[in-house]
């Protein structure tokens, strides 16, 4: 933490020194790790990123929108946990997940689909995160049942990895085009029917739900993905908690290799 109670931020991401600048009070950009918040680009081994973070005296890691590891690293990749990971993942924001949970009034999911569209260069991140999603609103880790991929797309059948049942299924479409952003459809069933559309070329993340009394649309969020990142990472420096990000992107990253692999 600097001498003005700011918290040290190392960045070379643009989005980053933005949401530094939009936090004065609890953000300065620094070029010491010692105490720092370590933003890591997400962009080849950045294990290996978060590694030097942690050995370098960082005090919090961001993981910013990471792309998949070499699948034999999974097995062989654990946390020592005495720092904080917050991940960014753009198309699976977590104030967003927490609107469309809400949304469901505490009415659990029947049945979960998620519907995933992207570039070949950007298929693989973007059922990364329609796992997220399935898992976000299922409620439960998901495993996977059955699966299929070919180049023409890739379908999982997915169910609760402990007791009860929460059929889910997702499916990749790859598209036209040179981009990494992609689409994703999310389809949640039950006595409140939830339907959330992430559009990253055209910028639109939108929640809604469904129940007898009519149609509810969540807020929009207007805080940028890296801003919620870092502020999420100076809470969780001050007090001390640990986050589920890491353990549920090597989850849902696991589910996407064995679906490559179906």
């Amino acid at each position: 933490m600097s001498r003005d109670g700011a918290f040290g931020v190392i960045t070379a991401l643009p989005a980053y020194a933005a949401a530094v600048a939009e936090l004065p009070v609890s953000a300065a950009l620094a070029e010491d790790m010692r105490g720092a918040v370590v933003v890591v680009p997400g962009a080849g081994d950045w294990w290996q990123g978060m590694l030097a973070a942690r050995a370098g005296g960082a005090s919090a890691v961001v993981l910013a929108d990471p792309a998949m590891l070499q699948e034999d690293a999974l097995a062989s990749y654990a946390w020592p946990g005495d720092i904080p990971v917050i991940v960014e993942r753009p198309r699976l924001r977590p104030d967003v997940a927490a609107d469309a949970v809400r949304a469901r009034r505490g009415s659990p999911a029947r049945l979960v689909t998620v519907e995933c569209a992207a570039p070949v260069a950007g298929l693989d991140g973007a059922i990364l995160d329609g796992f997220g999603w399935a898992r976000s609103l299922a409620g439960t880790p998901l495993a996977l049942r059955a699966g299929m991929s070919t180049p023409q797309g890739r379908m999982a059948l997915l169910d609760s990895e402990g007791g009860g049942s929460v059929p889910t299924t997702v499916l990749g479409t790859p598209v036209g085009g040179h981009h990494g952003g992609g689409l994703l459809h999310v389809l949640a069933l039950g006595e409140v029917r939830t339907e959330v559309t992430v559009d990253q070329p055209a910028g639109l993340t939108r929640v809604e739900a469904f129940t007898g009394e009519g149609a509810l649309r969540a807020p929009e969020r207007y805080e940028s993905s890296a801003r919620l990142a870092l502020r999420r990472a100076l809470d969780a420096c001050l007090s001390g908690k640990q986050e589920a990000d890491l353990d549920e992107l090597l989850q849902d990253m696991a589910l996407a290799w064995a679906l490559r692999h179906a």
